[in-house]
């Protein structure tokens, strides 16, 4: 039942028995949503779309007035025009006729007086009665389908539901896959009517509803046919479908989620370089994605601060992986202990990082804005490598740059970009190196722990100065008697030597290796 009233459907009622329709013959299937009686030539704001405007045409006497009444009623896309003959008007003039022709506006004429009050309150109760029909009816296949998808267990059974209740053509696309359809062979004519769709705005015969999962575009279901005009009701059964097509769906997820426990010892030995490559390469052809042997990789990974709040993170990594997904990346997520770890696959191949940034960024909104406002993430992204077999390359320059941000959360997210503190962490994980570094610093770090001297600090920003006293004393917020007082002791303490070239190169990497991991426990065992 399409729930809607048609200008022919008029014709079986009394009082349009013997009314005959004069022009527009091809419009006669034009829905009608309303009745309006309009005695004026201005239409204005009265006429919305789809109303039947019924008229004695009082002011419409000119042959000119009446042309361009009916072309506002065809700019307003009316349904259908009828005119009382009588008094004012007896005929309906050839270049009008043609005109509705031309824009398949039905015109209707009454040759005799009509109660045009009974007229209104016949359709107007037709059209309220359809309305209550259509709500009833589509609350009874709400609460149908919202049964089916406790039942079922793949969502094709919502989609076939669809096509059997409403007999029309269905197809699924989820992003980054090939588009579903119900039944298969009407791809052909489901590219067809898209196209005319997108291109000329044609929405007769295709519409298209977004599904929506955690707030962000999961895929889109279509209805389309070449048989008949889709009408407002098969518009709502497709809305309220989508509706629980996006609920199963987030369910499946999350339980897929909080399963996927399968893969964990394959994601781990491909992290650590450990893994068989005949395994992953299996691995990654029975993914639904393509390509994925073939593209670039990396990984991102989530460290997570101890927090006194416990966090459900199910819905946290379902709203992660969409993201990703959205944006051409294909994800394997592995949990550990205070760390999400993403091993990513980029299926598109292009602007990567400013896609990855803007993945990051959303993320991060959506912390904010939902219940992990507290949930206090780093985020640290590896090197991009062209080759699944080297994740576990970027794998380690990942956790690097996470040691990295940890300490210097304004920095990049991105390995490559962080090339000093790069040289800087290999420093570090050095004993010799940093055992030589806190062997030359060491009197700075004592005299400023038991003088609060602030050498260290001075020293660093009169080197970032290039030696320039003037400059450092302002970034310092002190006058140059004390920045002269402070080099000096420094120079008392490490020699003056540390201003020659090379020496001062080592100076400036010693001061930058030291300076969040020089604790008070070394000053005491370097003064065993």
């Amino acid at each position: 039942m399409s729930y809607s009233l048609r200008v022919q459907d008029l014709f079986d009622k009394k009082h349009f028995k013997k009314a005959q329709i004069l022009a527009g013959h091809s419009g006669i299937l034009n829905a009608i949503k309303w009745v309006h009686i309009l005695e004026s030539k201005e239409i204005g704001t009265f006429i919305k779309g789809n109303e039947l405007v019924l008229t004695t045409g009082i002011q419409l006497t000119q042959e000119k007035t009446l042309f361009e009444f009916v072309e506002q009623l065809i700019s307003k896309e009316a349904a259908g025009l009828c005119i009382e003959f009588g008094e004012h008007i007896q005929s309906v003039p050839n270049n009008v006729i043609e005109l509705a022709n031309l824009y398949n506006l039905p015109i209707i004429v009454f040759k005799e007086i009509i109660p045009f009050i009974e007229i209104t309150q016949e359709i107007h109760s037709m059209l309220i009665n359809q309305q209550y029909e259509m709500i009833k009816r589509l609350e009874n296949y709400s609460q149908e389908i919202n049964k089916l998808t406790l039942k079922i267990t793949h969502y094709e059974h919502i989609l076939m539901r669809l096509y059997k209740y409403l007999n029309i053509n269905v197809a699924f696309i989820i992003n980054g896959q090939q588009p579903s359809f119900i039944p298969n062979e009407k791809q052909h004519m489901y590219m067809n009517l898209r196209d005319k769709y997108e291109k000329k705005n044609e929405k007769k015969h295709f519409a298209k509803c977004e599904v929506n999962i955690l707030e962000e575009s999961y895929g889109e279901v279509c209805i389309f046919t070449e048989n008949r005009t889709i009408n407002e009701f098969e518009l709502l059964v497709l809305d309220r479908t989508v509706t629980a097509l996006s609920q199963y769906l987030l369910r499946s997820l999350y339980i897929e989620e909080k399963q996927n426990i399968y893969s964990r010892v394959l994601l781990e030995s491909w992290l650590n370089g450990s893994f068989e490559d005949s395994v992953i390469t299996s691995f990654l052809q029975e993914q639904s994605f393509h390509n994925l042997v073939d593209c670039s990789y990396f990984v991102l990974i989530d460290h997570i601060k101890n927090s006194k709040k416990e966090y459900d993170l199910n819905y946290y990594k379902l709203y992660s992986r969409n993201i990703f997904e959205n944006k051409g990346f294909v994800l394997f997520l592995l949990e550990e202990k205070q760390r999400l770890i993403y091993i990513i696959a980029d299926i598109y191949g292009y602007d990567t990082k400013k896609r990855i940034l803007d993945c990051i960024e959303k993320i991060k909104n959506f912390r904010k804005n939902n219940n992990y406002i507290d949930l206090n993430v780093t985020s640290a992204v590896g090197q991009i490598v062209n080759d699944y077999k080297l994740v576990h390359q970027s794998f380690e320059t990942a956790q690097d740059t996470l040691l990295i941000r940890q300490n210097a959360i304004q920095l990049s997210y991105f390995y490559e970009d962080l090339y000093l503190h790069q040289l800087i962490l290999q420093m570090q994980k050095n004993k010799a190196i940093m055992d030589l570094a806190k062997n030359y610093l060491y009197p700075l770090y004592e005299y400023d722990a038991k003088n609060n001297g602030n050498l260290i600090e001075t020293l660093q920003v009169y080197l970032q100065c290039n030696c320039l006293k003037n400059e450092t004393a302002k970034k310092l917020f002190i006058v140059r008697q004390t920045l002269y007082h402070r080099l000096s002791k420094i120079e008392s303490l490490i020699g003056t030597d540390y201003m020659l070239p090379p020496k001062r190169l080592a100076v400036e990497l010693m001061l930058l290796a030291t300076q969040d991991n020089f604790q008070f426990t070394d000053l005491e065992k370097l003064s065993l």
